[in-house]
């Protein structure tokens, strides 16, 4: 058995090294789909071990997804994926093609594959992705639910272009909503970055998933929910205040990034209202001697547009004694801020 298995991988590495453009070119030349498919077979091998001497393939791959009777598209898809790792500034030139193709062929096998490969493209050369996105929202509409690369698209956008994103927002709801383990971490880092935009959010239906997310197991998922409830604080308070009991609970959790990003949520819930924090005192003045530096820095914040004089010992200390500058910093500007709060 470990003799076969060992001449196995000698020939395809010996298939892998043969890698030989020109003919692979010729053969997707042909309009011969029998000579195409091979020439797919090839690249799909080689594309692993030597993705730079496939990259020349790219505009014919493209070619052949234009061809509905060729039947070896996923496999197209699949080595355009590829090749979008490799290199993505040489890929970007076929979006027009894989949109295209996964519009007229959402439900296909290939389409999970070409949005991979958009996923890839839109966090390196977000520019050509920004105008599909109303396209790619309508076919991943209509993707199964537990299909996650429509919602890493758009994740993927939203870093560089996140005001783009908001025809998004229904699809990305759904899929915090019906598979939240799957989907709602980047789901709701997207949502909060178009929260921070310059675009309007259509809707505010989101903000109750994220609410419910705020004490999952998951560490990740519920610090991503947390934090987007905060990206939304900034700019509609108002559609966060019904998380405050949550937001309270989050400032005792054991992980160092929740209790941070609740304390956040919580600050910019007191810039429009200071009694926000009125509930959280105690836990917030408990979190000016945490261990972590950010959740130190974060409950200062806090409690400055709380406008809690209490605090006022406790952050004179930190900003005299505390090892981080940033909390330093923080706690200084904190007893700035509550020096200026009316009496």
């Amino acid at each position: 058995m470990d003799g076969e298995g060992g001449d196995a991988i000698q020939q395809r590495r010996t298939a892998v090294s043969a890698f030989d453009l020109p003919s692979v070119l010729a053969q997707l030349d042909t309009h011969e789909p029998t000579e195409q498919r091979a020439a797919v077979e090839t690249i799909h091998d080689a594309v692993a071990d030597q993705p730079s001497a496939c990259i020349p393939t790219v505009p014919k791959l493209r070619g052949l997804l234009e061809q509905p009777a060729l039947d070896c598209h996923e496999d197209v898809a699949y080595c355009l994926a590829e090749l979008a790792d490799e290199s993505p500034t040489d890929v970007a030139p076929s979006v027009d093609g894989i949109v295209s193709f996964a519009t007229e062929n959402p439900d296909q096998p290939a389409t999970r594959e070409l949005l991979r490969c958009l996923e890839t493209i839109a966090a390196e050369q977000p520019a050509a992705v920004v105008d599909h996105v109303t396209a790619i929202v309508e076919v991943a509409d209509h993707r199964p639910t537990d299909d996650r690369w429509g919602v890493r698209v758009f994740t993927a956008l939203s870093r560089e272009r996140p005001a783009a994103i908001e025809p998004a927002v229904p699809v990305l709801t759904d899929a915090i909503a019906t598979n939240p383990e799957r989907n709602g971490g980047p789901a709701l880092s997207a949502l909060g970055r178009l929260a921070t935009s310059e675009a309007s959010l259509p809707t505010l239906e989101f903000v109750e998933h994220a609410i419910s997310l705020t004490d999952h197991d998951d560490d990740t998922l519920r610090n991503n929910a947390i934090g987007c409830l905060a990206d939304v604080a900034h700019t509609v308070p108002g559609a966060v205040e019904p998380a405050r009991p949550e937001l309270t609970s989050a400032l005792e959790n054991d992980e160092p990034t929740t209790r941070a990003n609740a304390a956040v949520a919580l600050a910019r819930l007191a810039v429009e209202t200071p009694t926000a924090v009125d509930p959280a005192r105690e836990q917030l003045l408990a979190l000016l001697e945490d261990d972590h530096e950010r959740v130190r820095a974060n409950a200062c914040v806090a409690l400055a547009h709380g406008g809690l004089e209490m605090a006022t010992d406790r952050l004179a200390k930190l900003a005299s004694e505390d090892p981080e500058p940033t909390v330093r910093e923080r706690a200084d500007w904190a007893l700035d801020r509550l020096s200026e709060t009316p009496q």
